[in-house]
C-alpha cells in the first residue's frame, strides 16, 4: 500500500520495516520534476531544470524493454518573445548525452574489475538518491494545506530517511572499499579509493537535499508550520551529527573538505565532486553515432539540382547561340542577347539554391527528422556493440502571435518565436542489459540560452517608493529585479501513456534564475492511497519502499 497521508505516519516505523511503501520524488529548488502518475514502471519520465546560469536542462527516462522494441516521443516548446530573440543555429546550443539507469548492486563478495567498483558505486548513488527523494516527499506532505498527522510521528518518518541513507554508505563503503585478503592490482586499490570517496561525496549531497528539504517545509503553507519548527530543529541536529561524523571521516581518508572559510577549498572541492561523477557514471555512457540528414543527402540533392538547372541553362544557351550569328555589329539585338544571356545565368544559380533548399526540406520530411543518432553499449557492457536506442531529432524555429496576457479579449497580440524540439525514439530490448540490472535508459538535454542575454534589459531597475520611516515623508527608489518569463511546454507519450505539463523560466540579464511551475497543495486523494473511497480512477505514482532502495527490514 502507498502511504499518502500524514495521518498514516503513526505506522510508518512498523510499514517500512514490512516492506511498506512510502512516495518519492520531489523538486529542488530551481528545478521540477513532471512524473507519469501511473502505478506501472512503463511509463516514461521527465525532469526539467535549471543546469546552470545559461544552460536549461530537460531529461527523458525510459524504461528498457524485455521483449519487444519500445516506442516513446518527447516534444518540447520553449516560447521566447520575439524583441528578445536573437537567431541562432539551435543544433549547435544543444547538448545531448544518453546513458543506461538503474544498475542493480554488485553481488555478494569482493568485486574484482574495476567496472564492477564503477557500477557498485553507482549502483550505491542511485538508492541514496531515492532515499532522499523519500525524505524529501515526506517533507512536502507535511508542508500540504491536507495534513494533520501529529509533528512527533513526522519526526520518526523523516528520521528514517536519515538513518536508511547512513545504512546505504556503510554497506557499499564495506562491500566495495575493503582490500581482499590476497594481493590486488595498484589499479584496482586505486579506484576502491576513490569509490570511497565518491560513496562520501554523494552521501554529503544526499544530506544537503534533506535539509533543503527542511527548509521547503519551513516555508509551507501548511497550518501547522509553527508546530512543524520544532521537528525540523530535531531532524536538522541528527543531520548535523551525521554530517560531522562523514566529515570527520573524510578528514581521516585525506579526503579534502569544503572550507567555508576558503574560497580556494571550496573550488577544489567541486572540481574533485565532479571529476568523480564523469568518472563514474562514464561506465554507463552509450555511445553515440549521429547525422544530419541534410549532410547525408547534401551531396546527392546538390548533383540532382545542379543536372536541372545546368539542362535549363544548356537550352537556353543554345537558343541564344542561334540569334548571335545574325547579329554582326553592336545593335540593339546584341545587347538583347547579352542581357537574356545573363538572365539565364543568375536564373540557373537562383535554381539551384531554392531547388537545394526545396529537395532538403523534402527529405527531412521523407526521413522524418532533421537529425538522426543511434545509441550502441560499449564494448564492455556488450562485445558487439549492439545498438540499444535509434532516435530521430528535429528542431524547428517559428514565430506566432499569442494573446496578450494583460486583456486577452482585446485582440492585441505579442510575437513570440517558438523552438520546438522533437525527439522520437525506439529502445531495443538486450537480455544481457537487464540481467546485469539495466532498468532504464535516460536521455539527458541542454539547451544554451545566452545568445539571447544580450538583449535583455539590465538585471536591476531602480522602483520609485515612498519612505515613511521617518516622521518626514519623502520619495526612495530601490533596486528592483527586472526579470523575463519565457513559457516551457513539455509532452511524452510512452507505452500509451501521455503526459503534458506547462512551466515558467525565469531570467534575466546575469542568466536563468527558476523554474516555476503551478505547484498546488497535495491533495493526499490525489496522491493516492489504494484503499481511498471514491478514487479508484486516479492513476496514482509508483511508491519505491525502503526495501526497493536497498534497506532489508529488520
Amino acid at each position: 500500500m502507498a502511504i499518502a497521508e500524514l495521518s498514516e505516519l503513526p505506522e510508518l516505523t512498523e510499514l517500512a520495516r514490512q516492506r511498506s511503501s512510502v512516495g518519492h520524488v520531489t523538486s529542488p529548488a530551481l528545478s521540477f520534476e513532471l512524473e507519469q502518475n501511473a502505478a506501472s514502471e512503463s511509463a516514461g519520465r521527465v525532469r526539467v531544470a535549471v543546469h546552470d546560469a545559461s544552460r536549461i536542462e530537460w531529461s527523458l527516462s525510459v524504461p528498457l524493454p524485455t521483449d519487444v522494441p519500445l516506442v516513446y516521443a518527447l516534444r518540447v516548446e520553449i516560447q521566447i518573445p520575439t524583441n528578445t530573440f536573437v537567431r541562432h543555429t539551435p543544433w549547435d546550443q544543444m547538448q545531448a548525452f544518453t546513458r543506461l539507469d538503474g544498475p542493480a548492486l554488485a553481488p555478494d563478495g569482493d568485486a574484482v574489475s574495476i567496472d564492477q567498483l564503477r557500477r557498485g558505486g553507482l549502483a550505491m548513488a542511485s538508492q541514496l538518491a531515492r532515499a532522499s527523494e523519500g525524505f524529501n516527499r515526506h517533507c512536502r506532505l507535511a508542508g500540504s494545506l491536507f495534513a494533520t498527522a501529529p509533528h512527533s510521528e513526522l519526526e520518526a518518518a523523516l528520521t528514517i530517511w536519515i538513518e536508511a541513507a547512513t545504512r546505504i554508505s556503510e554497506e557499499a563503503r564495506e562491500r566495495l572499499t575493503r582490500s581482499p585478503p590476497r594481493a590486488e592490482a595498484t589499479e584496482l586499490q586505486r579506484e576502491r579509493r576513490l569509490v570511497d570517496e565518491y560513496i562520501s561525496v554523494r552521501f554529503l549531497e544526499a544530506l544537503a537535499g534533506a535539509e533543503r528539504g527542511l527548509q521547503g517545509l519551513v516555508r509551507s503553507k501548511s497550518p501547522l508550520a509553527h508546530r512543524i519548527v520544532v521537528v525540523v530543529a530535531l531532524v536538522e541536529a541528527r543531520l548535523a551529527e551525521v554530517l560531522e561524523a562523514e566529515l570527520e571521516y573524510r578528514e581521516q581518508r585525506g579526503f579534502g573538505n569544503a572550507d567555508p572559510s576558503s574560497p580556494d577549498a571550496l573550488e577544489r572541492y567541486l572540481e574533485r565532486s565532479s571529476r568523480l561523477k564523469k568518472h563514474f557514471q562514464e561506465v554507463l555512457f552509450l555511445d553515440p553515432e549521429t547525422f544530419h540528414v541534410a549532410e547525408r543527402a547534401y551531396h546527392w540533392i546538390a548533383g540532382f539540382v545542379a543536372i536541372v538547372a545546368s539542362t535549363w541553362a544548356f537550352a537556353w544557351q543554345m537558343a541564344l547561340a542561334n540569334q548571335v550569328s545574325s547579329a554582326q555589329t553592336f545593335s540593339t539585338g546584341l545587347l538583347t542577347l547579352a542581357l537574356m544571356a545573363g538572365i539565364v545565368y543568375a536564373a540557373k544559380d537562383r535554381i539551384k539554391e531554392v531547388g537545394r533548399n526545396w529537395m532538403t526540406t523534402r527529405v527531412q520530411r521523407v526521413w522524418g527528422a532533421q537529425r538522426i543518432t543511434r545509441y550502441r553499449a560499449p564494448a564492455r557492457r556488450l562485445p558487439g556493440r549492439d545498438i540499444v536506442v535509434v532516435a530521430r531529432e528535429s528542431f524547428d524555429q517559428g514565430v506566432a502571435n499569442l494573446p496578450d496576457p494583460l486583456n486577452p479579449e482585446s485582440g492585441a497580440t505579442v510575437p513570440f518565436t517558438i523552438l520546438s524540439y522533437e525527439h522520437k525514439g525506439s529502445v531495443i530490448p538486450h537480455p544481457q542489459l537487464v540481467a546485469s540490472g539495466v532498468q532504464r535508459v535516460k536521455h539527458v538535454f541542454r539547451y544554451d540560452l545566452s545568445p539571447m542575454f544580450g538583449r535583455l534589459d539590465d538585471a536591476m531597475k531602480p522602483v520609485p517608493v515612498l519612505d515613511t520611516t521617518n516622521a518626514m515623508r519623502r520619495v526612495r527608489f530601490i533596486d528592483a529585479p527586472r526579470c523575463y518569463r519565457v513559457p516551457i511546454r513539455v509532452r511524452v507519450e510512452c507505452a500509451g501513456h501521455t503526459y503534458e505539463e506547462q512551466s515558467t523560466l525565469i531570467l534575466h540579464k546575469r542568466g536563468l534564475e527558476r523554474l516555476d511551475r503551478d505547484d498546488r497543495d497535495l491533495d493526499p486523494r490525489e496522491l493516492g492511497s489504494s484503499d481511498s473511497v471514491g478514487d479508484s480512477d486516479i492513476e496514482r505514482p509508483s511508491a519505491p519502499s525502503l526495501v526497493e532502495i536497498g534497506i532489508e527490514p529488520g
